[in-house]
């Protein structure tokens, strides 16, 4: 047998994969039957090789063509959304979240991490409402305490270029007047703003409500968040801080 290398077609096919992976997530996120011309400008290749990944996805169940030489998602892209309870960050906080939803009225708690600069959440839960195991439909940076959080622990030109990158993908939604217009300004505001590990952010996506997060220690590579949100009128920013606290302490613990 010919031994593999580094290089070569080991190579080739992680890179492949990849560019599988990019263009059915793209598909997803885009809420929207996309064309093979649309996805190649998309992830960045020719159209011929989106046009073999696609055929070779529709084969696999996860994309199907649509009218107009268009393709969607098929069923078996939510074979893949079973794997998120597989997760302990998904299984094992679950109690201490519901039970943090009650102790906060109001406002909803969550926990997310930052993956290739993208925001991904779980267990999102209000009080009273149905626990939302994972969203990752995509929410801009420099409006998500968590986000913005979490990008306080990069090094400043990577932490602009994520933002850069919630930039093309997302936009640049002002909320009110509150909201920085810039990625400089966003990451100076953070900065200012953050205090004994815990950022807080007023009206950055809309008027009148805040955002909180605090960081939890995790093991892994990315960086989890514990973050709550809400109207301004249900907490200082006192009583923020001692809410997180409390809910990081019952999550810890959960996930030990």
């Amino acid at each position: 047998m010919r031994p593999t290398g580094p290089t070569g077609s080991v190579s080739s096919g992680i890179q492949a994969l990849m560019r599988g992976l990019d263009t059915l997530r793209l598909l997803v996120e885009s809420g929207r039957p996309m064309s093979p011309t649309e996805l190649a400008e998309a992830v960045g290749v020719h159209q011929s090789s989106v046009s073999r990944i696609l055929s070779t996805l529709a084969t696999a169940g996860y994309v199907r063509k649509v009218a107009g030489r268009r393709f969607e998602p098929d069923f078996g892209v939510l074979t893949l959304a079973s794997a998120v309870t597989a997760f302990p960050l998904v299984r094992k906080p679950r109690a201490a979240m519901a039970e943090a939803a009650s102790m906060c009225p109001g406002c909803l708690i969550s926990l997310s991490i930052l993956w290739r600069g993208q925001i991904l959440y779980f267990l999102r839960t209000v009080q009273g409402e149905e626990t939302v195991d994972f969203w990752g439909t995509g929410f801009p940076l420099h409006q998500s305490a968590p986000g913005m959080r979490m990008l306080l622990e990069l090094p400043e030109q990577d932490a602009l270029e994520m933002l850069a990158m919630s930039r093309v993908r997302h936009g640049w939604p002002r909320g009110s007047d509150a909201t920085p217009a810039t990625e400089v300004e966003a990451l100076e505001r953070a900065r200012a703003l953050f205090d004994h590990d815990i950022l807080i952010i007023d009206d950055w996506h809309e008027p009148d409500r805040f955002g909180a997060a605090t960081l939890i220690d995790y093991p892994g590579d990315h960086p989890v968040a514990l973050s709550l949100a809400g109207p301004r009128e249900v907490a200082t920013d006192d009583k923020v801080r001692l809410w997180l606290l409390q809910i990081r302490r019952a999550v810890e613990k959960s996930l030990q």
